[in-house]
């Protein structure tokens, strides 16, 4: 063990902690220097209490902590220990314990850190929220409470100038090398696809392809294949499993959502076998897989983020940064040589962004700032982060807040923002609890809110949810309900489970979740009547429409599933949902997903009355009468309307719309390409140009211009009494236009800026205007003829460009200097093109 790469830096490292008294220490060591398992070894005498080490992922927290256990000759839950989701081992006589962030940042919140002597965070260049906020209250408490707390960052690709800066004057900064094995990196684009091909490659018959070759030259060691999600994951699995050339490979996925066991066997499995492992970016960091020499990167990965404009959360595959594709690459070179195949170009690595955008910059803020203002801290932006938040973040998590109640017009915590501060959950969950419970439906909240945090009951292909769906349900929830109670019946057999389209896995995760949750409630004195979502179906959508008011939505048509939501947002409905017959709804979940098409999907729906919404929230409603383009008829019409913010709930036709209304609307399809004007042609855009043209040749005319605004006022002019697009796909368009000029300026314009000019040999041409470029004509050589200078226009201010075709009409050469061309260009022209075109005239008069 002592042979790992981090212990050269032991005794630095050792005094670091020894020396002072409230220690701060950065430690940048790269992947494969064992700092994961040996720096809370090295410091282990050191300190006085227990040692909190901070993963990112439970999957890590986990393998670590029993690596970790066995090298000291013990078992987890004794001297080490782990702390994760669900996954307490830990006792009296724990040393060391491996946290994710997450819990770290419920023990600070809780205040829970009594006897904790270090903390170590781990991987911190992954820049996750929970990360960020735990080290800062972390230092906040080294500074006021507990001055003998030790805190160390570790991280293996961080731009570390930033960090240590914010640690302050008494950071210590410590660099350990890593492993010298080579890694030989190569690159693999996608082959430009023929026009003859009926579809692109997919992305996992690329992996399997790629397999087979790299599996080919190398004959020891695994092979680790990076993808961006279980989808991927699988289908590669299918696909490699199948092939005969893996005979004697053990195929092994890998993404947090497996089960411990299959995790364990992907991780260290039997040691005879060569593996392939397939696997999500958990694999990127913290876990080692010994043994690895090959290394098949994507350069992929489903990553999450928050978009405080629309409220939704996208999950959208992107390319990895070029740290993260380094890291990948780095597990190919732990215990020898090691090869990397990137999917993709050298160019397209070059341009790849440096390091991941932190998650502080792309993450709901709404239940940190919650937390933060429970601490007083009332101007989020005053807190001590790292790097501070972005503006619409913390504006959009103010907003909601405001919504739940939660806070008042000033951003101070109301009496229920106290009660769902206590409550330690996402703010929307806390308010479906607090309003559950005055509704009477506290159990059906509680197992709503516990189910929303796994990856669900149902497989992924739906069947299970038809069979649990009922015809009067007003909730989807209702079914995943019935679906829990079956898997607990069947105590979670993963065979009879899957046999009714239940996933064993997910709804185990969820009793645990309830389990969680019901203890929440039972601290403040909130008691649990029996689950029942047939008898309280009604309370269920009133304490649902107290938490998620802002995911209210309507169906758009009934040939499809598309719909509006509050804030102008469209998306589309879950064809499995009961709430496709239901005049509202709402969505708790909004998860944008994309990656060569993009949607909002709508799921986890719950119907809701109209009139219970106008009870709720009063002032949010209105009634107006307004002009409106109706899409399906082309044509605008008067609506009476009703709505719920700016969400129309209910709209009728009435009489006849405001006249200059219809124009404005009829003009905005025009301007955006929706509705086409057959008469706005070629003749109108070269109107348009010579007057752009001229206006910038001769200023002294003083012409109009005619920017997008004054092309969209044309359009109004020509829809003037128009109430469809029948009414104006024919009118006449150049009479508008005209009445942008006066006489004058009509006749300046077409003397100046002529569309056609009287060349010398007495031949009339067109001339072609475009702006920012000059005027040009266009004539078969032998038309020129006689043509000696270049013509002008404007006064001669302004030469054409001519441009001098050949005797089959094509471009020849283009110039300003017509008497240079008949000296020195003609000549070469003859001797080109005579032989071809023996019966043009090639002599010049003289």
């Amino acid at each position: 063990m002592r042979d790992l790469p981090v212990y050269q830096v032991e005794k630095k490292l050792v005094e670091s902690v020894h020396a002072r008294e409230a220690a701060r220490i950065l430690l940048k060591a790269p992947t494969g220097s064992g700092k994961s398992t040996a720096v809370p070894q090295m410091i282990l005498d050191e300190v006085k209490g227990l040692i909190v080490v901070v993963q990112p992922r439970r999957i890590a927290a986990r393998m670590l902590a029993r690596r970790v256990a066995q090298m000291r000759g013990g078992k987890v839950g004794g001297e080490v220990g782990h702390v994760v989701r669900f996954d307490r081992q830990m006792g009296t006589e724990t040393r060391i314990v491996y946290v994710t962030d997450g819990v770290l940042e419920s023990w600070l919140e809780r205040g829970q850190m009594d006897g904790v002597g270090a903390v170590v965070f781990d991987e911190f260049h992954e820049r996750r929220l929970a990360s960020d906020l735990s080290l800062a209250l972390c230092l906040q408490l080294q500074e006021q409470k507990m001055k003998d707390l030790k805190v160390v960052v570790m991280s293996a690709t961080l731009e570390m100038g930033g960090l240590y800066e914010y640690l302050g004057e008494q950071c210590v900064q410590i660099e350990a090398s890593g492993r010298s094995y080579p890694v030989e990196v190569a690159y693999q684009a996608l082959p430009v696809q023929s026009r003859g091909a009926k579809r692109e490659v997919a992305l996992w018959e690329r992996c399997a392809a790629a397999a087979k070759d790299v599996l080919a030259q190398q004959s020891e060691g695994h092979l680790l294949i990076f993808l961006p999600g279980v989808y991927e994951i699988r289908r590669t699995v299918e696909l490699l499993e199948s092939a005969s050339w893996t005979r004697g490979f053990l195929v092994c996925p890998l993404y947090s959502a497996l089960s411990p066991e299959a995790q364990d066997l992907a991780v260290s499995g039997a040691a005879e076998k060569r593996r392939i492992i397939v696997s999500t970016n958990v694999a990127e960091t913290s876990l080692t897989i010994d043994g690895v020499r090959g290394v098949i990167d994507t350069g992929l990965a489903r990553i999450s983020q928050y978009d405080p404009l629309r409220a939704i959360d996208t999950l959208m595959v992107k390319k990895i940064s070029r740290a993260a594709a380094e890291q990948r690459a780095g597990r190919a070179g732990r215990t020898g040589p090691g090869y990397c195949l990137r999917l993709w170009s050298e160019a397209d690595h070059a341009r790849r962004l440096t390091y991941e955008l932190p998650e502080v910059h792309r993450a709901d803020l709404t239940e940190t700032m919650l937390q933060l203002k429970k601490r007083g801290c009332l101007d989020v932006r005053k807190f001590p982060w790292l790097e501070c938040p972005r503006d619409p973040l913390i504006e959009h998590a103010e907003e909601l807040l405001g919504e739940l109640a939660a806070i008042d017009s000033n951003g101070e915590l109301t009496e229920m923002g106290e009660r769902m501060g206590v409550l330690q959950m996402h703010p929307r969950y806390s308010r479906l609890l607090l309003a559950a419970q005055e509704e009477g439906c506290l159990a059906e909240a509680v197992f709503i809110a516990a189910s929303v945090q796994g990856e669900g009951v149902f497989l992924r292909k739906g069947e299970g949810r038809k069979h649990f769906s009922y015809d009067d349900d007003l909730t989807d929830f209702a079914s995943e309900w019935r679906g829990f109670q079956s898997a607990q019946q069947m105590q979670f057999d993963p065979r009879r489970c899957s046999a009714i389209g239940v996933l064993a896995r997910g709804a185990r995760e969820v009793e645990k979740s309830v389990v969680q949750v019901k203890k929440l409630c039972e601290r403040q004195g909130m008691p649990l009547e029996k689950v029942d979502f047939d008898s309280n179906a009604e309370a269920v959508s009133r304490a649902m429409l107290a938490a998620f008011s802002d995911q209210l939505a309507v169906r758009v048509g009934k040939g499809n599933f598309a719909c509006r939501l509050v804030g102008g947002r469209k998306g589309v409905l879950d064809e499995l949902s009961v709430v496709k017959k239901a005049e509202v709804f709402i969505a708790t979940e909004l998860t944008e997903v994309g990656a060569k098409e993009v949607k909002l999907y709508l799921n986890r729906c719950v119907q809701v009355r109209v009139e219970e919404i106008q009870k709720m929230f009063p002032e949010s409603f209105s009634d107006g009468e307004s002009a409106y383009y109706d899409e399906t008829i082309r044509r605008v019409v008067n609506r009476k309307e009703t709505r719920f913010r700016d969400l129309v709930l209910a709209s009728k036709d009435s009489g006849t719309p405001d006249a200059a209304m219809a124009a404005q609307l009829l003009a905005e399809r025009v301007a955006n390409g929706e509705l086409k004007l057959k008469k706005w042609d070629q003749v109108v855009e070269q109107w348009i140009a010579r007057l752009l043209c001229l206006r910038e040749w001769m200023p002294e005319l003083e012409l109009p211009g005619f920017d997008e605004e004054d092309r969209a006022i044309a359009f109004e002019q020509i829809c003037e009494g128009a109430f469809g697009y029948k009414d104006i796909k024919d009118r006449e368009v150049m009479p508008a236009l005209a009445s942008w000029l006066s006489a004058g300026q009509k006749a300046a314009l077409d003397h100046y800026a002529p569309t056609r000019i009287k060349l010398e040999n007495g031949r009339e041409v067109k001339v072609k205007y475009e702006i920012g470029k000059q005027p040009t004509i266009a004539l078969q050589v032998q038309r020129l003829f006689g043509v000696r200078e270049t013509p002008t226009i404007a006064e001669g201010k302004v030469k054409l460009l001519v441009q001098v075709c050949a005797p089959n009409q094509r471009p020849w050469q283009m110039t300003q200097d017509l008497s240079n061309f008949w000296e020195s260009g003609f000549e070469q022209m003859r001797k080109d093109l005579a032989g071809r075109y023996p019966k043009h005239k090639w002599e010049l008069d003289r």
